[in-house]
């Protein structure tokens, strides 16, 4: 195990997502590129872009309080105050399609001027103390994957600003096998805790997408929600007590599993974004390890029948673990992301198809993929695997076996990659994600669906748009939208823009929220007094200053300005040039 002043992770590469040796490669997965050109209806031989070269990318010019400095480094030691541009250049932004655009294009108009990296509560209270005295502002980062516009190291007043990198706060503190909880530090990554927590046998059941490449602090500070959230919820539904330092002193929270002590300042802290404090450390509900577990493949007739399969193993208390739902445009992607398969698996995929088409009448327009996972003691896992599968049989559903399940398990952390792989050839992708009732669920999907469409088209592009179902509750569940389309040369920031409001914008009318796990940011600013009122708002504000009085902590992010949508980047000009031309 690492020590604790080392470092057990690695930062992704500065332009795009993972370890700069690792990119996605499409040379076993021969359908996937035809697939996307025909839908996105890119030219034969058009040109590819990629990121410009390190050494050509210039950052804005290091600010230095060299009081606050001289204070810090009267605690710290010299490798935990770091201002080189690779350091700084890796800390400037995080990998939303804006972010990943900017850094590759090398417009880098703000940077971090150092990265500070703590070893314990003691330096991160050292630090924001001294940032409070000589006024410096502070960011909290964990693992760099946060893709609402939550890391942007800007500052309206031009102070020096510092980037708190939490990754040396990695241990997993304590486990208390028989109450099942687990004390950790903030800055662990996601596989290194889960490597401490299996020796106890016990893991925390979160998994989101950025498991590989992002920290507990990280989900507890955006409301994390991972793949197994069927199960286990999101991250805010496991979180028993935390720590978090604020300018105004250290919050502490005592472990227990319910109180009745006023407002919950534990929830204030969950989804604060970095601008009230940092959170150090957190005790979390751990469960045993599954005894059983297996990943299998279902296919619906449609996405209706799909949604009212999850609806009704909800009802039914037998919901599985993982119950992924992709819409026919998701579909449609997954089976032209498979890998080469050798003849005799290919003749014997052609006949399964055949027999799926001519026997069981499925419509491969309109068919729906599902990914479901079952775990749990030997019986809890049996029965849920047939209680759902009888539910999902009622609903027209077509058990695949295992292979697409398992196949969904060995990639599942790799499709982030995909997003570079796209900008490459000039594509711009990004997704948004909401949540809303049962009732609401459909016509949501389809009105959201049909608006991100248009949007595309109004920017002259041929749109693709999927969606899936993918975090499902009592009451009503998530849906995300990955979207994509050629860019529009010269207005690439302006298309997405316009783009991404549409979807926010459809959220907003059909009464989901602005986002179920992604953060506020500065991405999702504009639509935030909709979403929790302006007393809401307001609320937060009067938080924020008695927290924070002197607004040292992640400017800019959660709380609106006058003209949100002009601070966002899309003037109302733009937005109706891009309107009329798709008129």
């Amino acid at each position: 195990m690492a020590t604790e002043n080392s470092q057990p992770f690695r930062h992704m590469k500065w332009w795009g997502w993972g370890h700069e040796e690792v990119a996605f490669d499409d040379s076993n997965k021969p359908g996937l590129w035809p697939y996307l050109r025909r839908e996105l209806q890119v030219p034969e031989g058009a040109a590819h872009t990629k990121a410009v070269a390190f050494e050509s990318v210039q950052l804005p010019e290091i600010k230095r309080n060299e009081p606050f400095l001289a204070a810090l480094r009267t605690r710290l030691a010299p490798d935990q105050i770091v201002e080189d541009k690779r350091s700084r250049l890796i800390h400037a932004a995080g990998k939303s399609f804006r972010d990943l655009w900017r850094l590759r294009q090398g417009l880098i108009t703000v940077a971090p001027d150092c990265v500070v990296y703590p070893h314990s509560e003691d330096d991160v209270v050292a630090v924001i103390r001294a940032a409070v005295q000589h006024q410096v502002v502070v960011i909290p980062f964990g693992g760099g994957s946060n893709i609402a516009g939550c890391l942007e190291p800007h500052d309206q007043a031009g102070r020096m600003v510092v980037s708190l990198d939490m990754g040396r706060m990695h241990r997993v503190l304590e486990v208390d096998t028989h109450s099942l909880t687990a004390r950790i530090q903030a800055g662990v990554y996601g596989p290194h805790m889960e490597e401490q927590l299996a020796a106890h046998n016990v893991t925390l059941g979160h998994f989101p997408d950025s498991f590989v490449h992002s920290t507990l602090g990280g989900w507890l500070a955006t409301r994390s929600a991972g793949m197994q959230s069927d199960k286990y919820g999101k991250i805010e539904d496991m979180v028993l007590s935390l720590r978090m330092v604020t300018p105004q002193g250290t919050i502490v929270t005592r472990t227990v599993p319910k109180c009745a002590n006023g407002i919950d300042v534990r929830q204030l802290c969950v989804g604060s974004e970095g601008i009230l404090g940092v959170i150090t450390e957190a005790v979390m509900q751990v469960h045993p390890q599954p005894a059983h577990k297996d990943y299998y493949g279902w296919l619906f007739p449609d996405f209706e029948s799909g949604a009212a399969s999850i609806h009704e193993c909800m009802r039914r208390g037998c919901m599985p673990v993982i119950t992924r739902l992709n819409d026919p445009q998701k579909t449609a992607l997954s089976f032209a992301f498979k890998t080469s398969k050798p003849p005799l698996k290919e003749a014997v995929g052609k006949v399964v198809k055949w027999y799926l088409g001519k026997v069981r009448g499925i419509d491969f327009k309109k068919c729906c993929l599902m990914i479901v996972a079952c775990e749990g003691d030997h019986a809890t896992f049996h029965r849920v695997r047939q209680e759902s599968a009888n539910v999902f049989r009622k609903h027209g559903g077509v058990y695949l076996g295992v292979e697409p399940g398992r196949s969904f398990q060995r990639a599942k952390f790799d499709f982030p990659h995909l997003r570079d792989y796209v900008m490459d050839r000039n594509i711009m992708a990004d997704v948004s994600e909401t949540a809303t009732t049962w009732a609401n669920l459909l016509p949501s999907y389809y009105d959201t669906r049909r608006s991100i469409e248009q949007a595309i088209r109004d920017t002259g592009s041929a749109p693709w748009v999927g969606c899936h179902i993918s975090h499902n509750y009592h009451s009503g569940a998530s849906l995300y939208y990955t979207f994509g389309a050629l860019q529009s040369k010269g207005r690439e920031l302006a298309q997405y823009l316009y783009v991404k409001k549409a979807a926010e914008d459809a959220f907003m009318r059909n009464g989901g929220t602005l986002s179920h796990h992604h953060a506020v940011g500065s991405e999702h600013i504009p639509w935030v007094t909709d979403d929790i009122s302006a007393t809401g708002v307001a609320a937060v504000r009067a938080l924020k200053h008695g927290l924070d009085p002197g607004g040292i902590m992640n400017p800019g992010k959660i709380l609106p300005s006058e003209n949100p949508l002009e601070t966002w980047g899309l003037p109302e000009s733009v937005a109706r040039q891009f309107n009329n031309t798709g008129k």
